[in-house]
């Protein structure tokens, strides 16, 4: 089966995009195959599908899982493909895109660069729904953490502790969160000194468990869960595997009010990818 794709970095979140119309039955055998290192090789799949509204496009998630990197990556595309739903003023670009895991339309903004294949590409987040402090015992010793609960996705974030096996650490926080309903999980480790994190991200559906390079949502987390710890605004460059990831939050009246994330998005390949099964 021929398949046509658009693979797209944003912060080295490698993501493939699937032009094609397909059942969405199909979409986790498709993900897990173009994930694969024989294959396209990536760190996540979205489908780009016909929205509600006409002009703008819907973003699917290979799990239905809501994805800022992915959201921000397919406004980029969007930008250097001219679609119909950007709206233009001089050099920056409006883009509303239809998510999965959101019920409202997401907006992102985005920037040409003196490259005509990488744009800056920003997305006014979603609030989160929830945070709350998490007291967690792993092998006798006692964690602390923050849960940060998005449409879509629920991030944990732990702060300065050196886990030396951080998959099965997080296996055993996971089995301690099996009441808790999400379609992903992300376990944010926090290294405050060098405003570092590394994402691990769970996907329910496709029980896809990945190290990613650059992470958005897990990047938000990290400054809600900040910014509630400081009573303040929060303006942090974090740094993550793939690079840099630009946060900001505005706190008033005791809780925050916006949610905005920043960062390079650079198109890589476009083409068809071949799956040895037919729909």
């Amino acid at each position: 089966m021929k398949l046509h794709f658009a693979k797209v970095n944003p912060t080295e979140n490698m993501t493939v995009f699937i032009r094609n119309q397909l059942p969405r039955s199909c979409y986790i055998e498709i993900a897990n195959k173009i994930m694969a290192y024989g294959n396209v090789y990536a760190e996540q799949v979205g489908f780009i599908e016909k929205a509600q509204d006409g002009e703008c496009v819907r973003l699917q998630m290979m799990g239905g899982e809501f994805c800022a990197n992915a959201t921000r990556a397919l406004a980029a595309l969007l930008a250097y493909e001219d679609h119909k739903s950007v709206i233009k003023k001089d050099r920056k670009m409006n883009i509303p895109i239809e998510v999965s895991g959101m019920e409202k339309i997401i907006y992102c903004h985005v920037e040409e660069t003196n490259d005509p294949i990488e744009f800056i590409s920003s997305i006014d987040m979603p609030l989160h729904k929830n945070i709350k402090n998490l007291d967690i015992e792993i092998d006798g010793q006692n964690y602390h953490m923050q849960l940060v609960e998005f449409p879509g996705i629920v991030h944990v974030v732990l702060k300065n502790e050196k886990i030396k096996d951080k998959t099965n650490f997080f296996l055993k926080v996971k089995e301690k969160l099996k009441d808790l309903e999400y379609e992903a999980l992300g376990m944010i480790f926090y290294d405050e000194a060098n405003t570092f994190i590394e994402p691990l991200i769970y996907v329910k559906e496709t029980e896809s468990l990945v190290f990613e390079r650059g992470c958005g949502s897990g990047t938000a987390a990290l400054g809600v869960a900040l910014s509630y710890e400081h009573q303040n605004d929060m303006n942090l460059k974090v740094n993550q595997p793939g690079g840099v990831l630009e946060i900001s939050t505005i706190w008033k009246n005791n809780t925050i009010e916006k949610i905005y994330l920043k960062g390079r998005v650079k198109i890589v390949a476009e083409g068809i990818v071949y799956i040895s099964r037919n729909f």
